[in-house]
C-alpha cells in the first residue's frame, strides 16, 4: 500500500496538470459544440444544429468538405509520396554516398527554419509579378505562370514545400533505425554472400517497419492538422478555388474571421473542432489497426 501511494504521489501532478489544460478544454469544447455564442452574452442551446450546417447546409457543406478533402489529399501524400522519399534518403545516408555528410546537414537543415520564413521566400520565390521563376521562365522564352494562383499547380507547390522544409525529421528516425540495426547482422549477411538488394528487402526493410509506423501514424496527425504553410501561401481563404483550403483554416476563418454571421463564432467553430477530432481518431484507429501488425518485441 505504501508502494501504491509513493507512486500515485508522483504520478498525481502531472495527471492534475494533464486533467486541467488538457481533459477538461477537450470536454468543455464537446459541451461548447452544442451552443451558439460568440464569446460575449448568453449562450444558445442549438443543439445538434452547429454539426447539420457543417455537414449539409447548402453554404457551408461545401467548403467544409473540400478542406477535408484537401486534407486527405496531403494524408495521400504523405503516405505515397513523402514518406518514401524520407525513406528511400535515410537509405542512400546509411549506406554513405558519396558526401552522405553534407547531404545529411542539407536535409536536416530546413527543419529549423520558421515556417513563416519558409512560406515568404516561396511566395516570392512563386510571385508572378516579382518571383524568381517566372524570370528563368521568360529568360528561356517560355510563358510565364500564375504558380501559386493556377489551382493546377498550387498544391503540387505546398506538397514541394512540406518535402524540402520537413523531410529531414523522418529522414534522421529512419536513419537512426538503419543505425540501431545490429552490425552482427549485417556483417553476416556479407559473409553469406547477400547482394546489397538483398540485404535492403530481407534485412533493412522487415527491421524497419516499425520506425516506418510510427511516422506515418505521427505524419498522418500532422497532416489533419496543418494550418500555417497553406494559410501563409494562399491566404485566410485558402487560395484560388480552395485549392489550399484546409480544416483548420475553416475552422480559423469561421470562428474568429467573422465570415459566417459577422462576428466570432465560438460554438460553430467547437463543433468544426468537434468534427475534425473525429475524423483523427478514427484514421489514427484504423492505422493503428493496420500497422500493429508491424511491430515487434525486442
Amino acid at each position: 500500500m505504501k508502494k501504491k501511494w509513493t507512486h500515485l504521489f508522483f504520478i498525481m501532478p502531472g495527471f492534475v496538470m494533464y486533467t486541467i489544460f488538457i481533459v477538461v478544454p477537450i470536454l468543455f469544447v464537446f459541451y461548447l459544440s452544442l451552443f451558439e455564442w460568440s464569446g460575449l452574452g448568453d449562450m444558445v442551446f442549438v443543439g445538434l444544429n452547429n454539426f447539420r450546417n457543417i455537414l449539409f447546409n447548402e453554404r457551408f457543406a461545401p467548403i467544409f468538405w473540400n478542406a477535408l478533402g484537401n486534407n486527405f489529399r496531403y494524408l495521400l501524400a504523405v503516405w505515397f509520396i513523402i514518406t518514401p522519399i524520407q525513406y528511400i534518403l535515410a537509405y542512400l545516408f546509411f549506406i554513405k554516398i558519396p558526401f552522405y555528410k553534407y547531404s545529411k546537414l542539407m536535409v536536416f537543415l530546413p527543419f529549423v527554419i520558421s515556417s513563416t520564413i519558409v512560406s515568404f521566400f516561396a511566395t516570392m520565390i512563386f510571385n508572378p509579378n516579382i518571383g524568381i521563376m517566372n524570370r528563368i521562365l521568360e529568360l528561356v522564352g517560355l510563358e510565364p505562370s500564375a504558380w501559386l494562383g493556377n489551382p493546377n499547380l498550387a498544391f503540387g507547390i505546398f506538397v514541394s514545400l512540406v518535402i524540402w522544409q520537413s523531410a529531414g525529421v523522418g529522414v534522421m528516425i529512419f536513419y537512426t533505425n538503419f543505425m540501431d540495426i545490429s552490425q552482427e547482422v549485417m556483417e553476416a549477411s556479407k559473409l553469406d554472400g547477400c547482394t546489397e538488394r538483398q540485404r535492403f528487402f530481407h534485412i533493412l526493410l522487415p527491421l524497419s517497419l516499425p520506425a516506418c509506423a510510427s511516422i506515418i501514424v505521427m505524419s498522418s496527425i500532422w497532416a489533419l492538422a496543418v494550418f500555417d504553410i497553406p494559410f501563409l501561401l494562399g491566404g485566410l481563404h485558402g487560395g484560388v478555388s480552395g485549392t489550399l483550403d484546409f480544416a483548420n483554416l475553416v475552422f480559423y476563418r469561421f470562428t474568429f474571421g467573422n465570415v459566417l454571421n459577422g462576428r466570432s463564432e465560438l460554438g460553430f467553430g467547437a463543433a468544426i473542432s468537434v468534427i475534425i477530432f473525429f475524423f483523427m481518431m478514427i484514421i489514427a484507429v484504423v492505422q493503428n489497426k493496420i500497422l500493429s501488425k508491424f511491430e515487434y518485441d525486442n
